[in-house]
C-alpha cells in the first residue's frame, strides 16, 4: 500500500532532480526500497509522482487548517501559522533547483484542480476564522481577506530569499491586517 512509504523524500528527489531527470532508482534510494517495490506499488513514474503530490497536499493542507484552529493564539498568528503550513514551509523545495516549484503544487503560478480545492478549503476556514476574531471592518470582507492573504503567501514564496524572510513578511502583513 502506496501510504506506507514517507512522501517527503519522494517530493524532494522530484524537486532536486525535475520530474524528466527523475529516475525511479533516484527515489528508491532516497526511500531506501528497490526500484521493483516502487513499480509494484505504483506501476509507474507518473503515478509516484502523483501520489507524493497529492499526500503533500493533503499534509500541508492538514497542517494549515490546524493552524487556522489555534484557540490559544491571536488571529494574526493563527493565520501567518496556516500560511506558513500551505506554502512558507516549501520554500527549500523551491529554492533546492529550478525544479523545486515544479515539485510542490502549492508554489506553482497555475495551480492544479486538487491544489485549487485544497486551497479554497483554507480559505473557507481562514474566512470563518477572521468572521469570529477579526476586528470589525474584516468581518464583512473576510472571505476576500482570506484570498488575498492565500494569494500574497504564495507570491510571496517567489519573491523572498529564504523561509525566515517569508515568515517575517507575512507577520508584518498580517499584523497590519488585523490589528484590532
Amino acid at each position: 500500500m502506496p501510504s506506507k512509504l514517507p512522501f517527503e523524500p519522494v517530493v524532494a528527489t522530484f524537486a532536486r532532480h525535475g520530474y524528466r531527470k527523475t529516475a525511479m532508482g533516484d527515489v528508491a534510494t532516497a526511500l531506501g526500497v528497490s526500484r521493483q517495490l516502487l513499480y509494484n506499488r505504483f506501476g509507474s513514474k507518473q503515478a509516484l509522482a502523483d501520489w507524493a503530490q497529492a499526500s503533500l497536499i493533503d499534509a500541508s493542507l492538514s497542517a494549515a487548517l490546524a493552524a487556522v484552529e489555534q484557540p490559544s493564539k491571536t488571529l494574526a498568528d493563527r493565520l501567518a501559522d496556516a500560511l506558513d503550513q500551505w506554502v512558507g514551509r516549501h520554500m527549500d523545495a523551491l529554492n533546492l533547483s529550478p525544479s523545486g516549484a515544479d515539485a510542490v503544487p502549492m508554489l506553482r503560478r497555475e495551480s492544479d484542480a486538487m491544489t485549487r480545492a485544497a486551497e479554497r478549503r483554507l480559505i473557507a476556514a481562514m474566512t470563518d476564522a477572521i468572521r469570529l476574531s477579526g476586528p470589525g471592518a474584516a468581518v464583512a470582507r473576510a472571505g476576500s481577506m482570506a484570498q488575498a492573504l492565500c494569494w500574497t503567501a504564495r507570491g510571496l514564496v517567489h519573491a523572498v530569499p529564504d523561509h525566515a524572510t517569508f515568515r517575517r513578511q507575512i507577520d508584518h502583513i498580517l499584523g497590519a491586517l488585523v490589528a484590532r
